[in-house]
């Protein structure tokens, strides 16, 4: 009897020491795995944006390209002999040949070619599309494709178009001294439509919206108008 319980208390420890053996084993394994992890795998899962993150860099990007604002362009027409100009200059800059599938990895390589073809072909590089430029073969697109200093509306207006049909681009303004449809009287008589904005002020002429017929005041005659529309009112007006 004491011989059997012996065993079974010999077999009840190697059974647990076993146990505790495997758990270590497994442990020690689980850490093994966590830090033999490259940390390259970590760095390729992206992490999830969340509402409180704002705008990231790439939605801004696009709400940038989708803009459809009215600006002043620069007509460009690319010359026939692109690609071969390019990849002399860059082989000028770079020291050696290259071909389209060139990387611009090196930024100040980039900055010296891309200033380089912006002053051979006139042809400037907005930030919207300087970020895709990463090849030659990139940069060859660019300036292979033309630029219209034209809206679809204008080359429309400027086609040959049947006889019951105009576009007036320039807009109609009233204007007393040249409009005698009406004899000179506007549908909105002392109302002026002067042109206050700088930049349209030499394009677009306006008037102090008196009519033709009607003489104009002099500033002797506004100020006695004025002292005497004041004396009615019993008001002092101090004189200029």
């Amino acid at each position: 009897m004491a011989a059997s319980t012996k065993v079974l208390k010999l077999k009840t420890v190697v059974s647990h020491g076993k146990q505790c053996c495997s758990k270590i084993f497994i442990r020690n394994a689980s850490w093994t795995t966590f830090f033999k992890k490259p940390k390259e795998e970590n760095e390729a899962i992206p992490r999830k944006i969340k509402p409180f993150d704002g705008p990231s860099t790439t939605s801004r990007l696009q709400s940038l390209k989708k803009k459809t604002v009215s600006c002043s362009v620069r007509g460009y027409n690319p010359p026939a002999d692109v690609e071969a100009k390019i990849l002399s200059i860059a082989a000028t800059i770079i020291g050696f040949q290259v071909d389209m599938s060139y990387q611009l990895n090196d930024r100040l390589i980039k900055f010296k070619l891309l200033t380089k073809l912006m002053e051979e072909f006139d042809h400037i590089i907005p930030n919207t599309e300087l970020c895709d430029l990463n090849t030659l073969a990139n940069v060859v697109s660019y300036f292979d494709t033309p630029v219209r200093d034209t809206t679809s509306f204008d080359d429309l207006a400027r086609q040959k178009l049947p006889k019951n049909l105009h576009i007036q681009l320039e807009p109609l303004r009233f204007d007393p001294e040249t409009d005698t449809f009406f004899d000179g009287k506007t549908a909105f008589p002392n109302r002026p439509t002067i042109v206050s904005s700088l930049k349209y002020s030499k394009k677009y002429k306006g008037h102090s919206g008196e009519s033709r017929n009607a003489r104009s005041l002099t500033n002797f005659e506004e100020q006695k108008q004025l002292f005497e529309d004041a004396e009615k009112l019993n008001y002092t007006v101090k004189s200029s």
